[in-house]
């Protein structure tokens, strides 16, 4: 199954902090995008904190990159506070998004 306009050179795109990523709303729209293979970008910006909770409270591990590749997608981690190396890593994700018609998930570590 895919979704209308799968193959498409276009994608949508999710942004949000890395507290949303405990939300469950978080959970069934990752897995929702990887199983019919939504053509989505899921830009998680991660300043390690969630509003006032830092990370080290609210989840084990170093990001939310890890996450990404549980639900199969492929993904990308970078320096969020570096624009080139933003600008290329979404210019990749875009790229593995609309060529290969799937999600990706790109982590920017801010702070």
């Amino acid at each position: 199954r895919r979704v209308h306009g799968a193959g498409k050179k276009q994608c949508a795109i999710a942004y949000f902090g890395e507290g949303a990523a405990s939300e469950g709303d978080f959970h069934g729209a990752m897995n929702f995008a990887a199983v019919l293979k939504s053509q989505t970008i899921f830009v998680c910006r991660n300043n390690g904190y969630a509003i006032s909770t830092p990370v080290r409270d609210q989840y084990a591990g170093d990001g939310i990159a890890i996450r990404g590749l549980a639900y199969g997608m492929q993904t990308v981690r970078v320096d969020g506070n570096d624009l080139l190396a933003v600008y290329l890593a979404a210019k990749q994700a875009r790229e593995l998004c609309v060529n290969n018609s799937e999600p990706v998930l790109l982590e920017l570590m801010t702070y």
